[in-house]
């Protein structure tokens, strides 16, 4: 779906009653919220299981806090969350008032840590195109692949997946006043094709180049307005989905990190990574 909601919540109290309680009140809304215009996912953060005592054998142990990376810049209030939300919809209106919905019924249990909206072209194809104007989510992982869902037996996340979050600014003042041709060489691909024409970042990410570490990526675009040096604050926020970010994501990051060209003209400034188990109730096996 076009359009994104995006939000962590950190809970109120340490009790797993309380986190039981906000899990059953969002079950019953997502039941109603869920149609052929939205759909609702719930994440858990590695937070959570540190806040609530009784959760802390149940952590599974892919869901470790992310390393830093050379030249990120992390704010911190705009990232992590003991949960995370989030509602995609055929609509603006749809995704913001799905997040409100649930806003509201957590407000007893659970505070606010973050929110973000975003966007994605509709031109119809799989990969739109990203505000550096190339198409994204090219050779992404099968919906099907072995290294997007977590196979653990009748483990409470058996059949779920993580979530990677990570905002990325991007700096398209600098950016629209690069040659094309020197944009193309670091990005890798034909602006207008997409064909791959050289290694830059898309050689840098490519499974081949990391061990054939894959993940399913999807990019949603951000406008933060400006800031106050009056320059774009916009980009993208990057959700990827694996098996295990230990063995994927953050292997293909530390590359791009240390030799992607791409990091003169982009910088991450918010993170997080989420336990997303399958269930008809939310958090089941897991707080019952």
């Amino acid at each position: 779906m076009p359009f994104l909601a995006l939000a962590g919540f950190d809970l109120r109290s340490t009790s797993a009653q309380e986190a039981r309680r906000l899990l059953q009140g969002w079950t019953a809304s997502i039941g109603r919220l869920g149609d052929s215009r939205r759909t609702v996912t719930i994440g858990f953060g590695p937070s959570m299981f540190d806040r609530v005592a009784e959760l802390a054998d149940r952590r599974p142990g892919p869901l470790q806090p992310l390393p830093p990376f050379p030249g990120e810049a992390i704010d911190d209030r705009a990232s992590h969350g003991d949960i995370c939300v989030q509602v995609c919809a055929t609509t603006p209106a749809a995704a913001a008032d799905g997040l409100r919905t649930l806003l509201n019924i957590a407000r007893p249990q659970a505070g606010l840590r973050w929110r973000q909206f975003g966007y994605r072209d509709q031109d119809g194809t799989a990969d739109p195109r990203n505000p550096f104007g190339f198409r994204d989510g090219t050779a992404n992982l099968d919906l099907a692949g072995r290294d997007l869902w977590v196979s653990d037996g009748n483990g409470w996340m058996n059949g779920g997946t993580y979530l990677v979050m990570r905002r990325i600014r991007l700096l398209l003042d600098t950016w629209d006043r690069t040659a094309l041709a020197d944009q193309e060489a670091m990005i890798g691909r034909a602006k207008g094709s997409g064909d791959r024409i050289g290694a830059g970042h898309a050689g840098l990410a490519a499974p081949g180049g990391n061990n054939g570490a894959t993940m399913l990526r999807r990019s949603y675009s951000y406008d933060g307005g400006v800031d106050v040096n009056g320059l774009q604050d916009s980009g993208l926020i990057f959700l990827a989905y694996q098996r295990d970010p230990g063995r994927q994501f953050v292997p293909v990051q530390r590359r791009l990190a240390a030799g992607d060209p791409l990091n003169a003209f982009s910088q991450h400034v918010a993170s997080g990574v989420f336990a997303c188990p399958p269930a008809s109730f939310l958090g089941e096996g897991l707080l019952l």
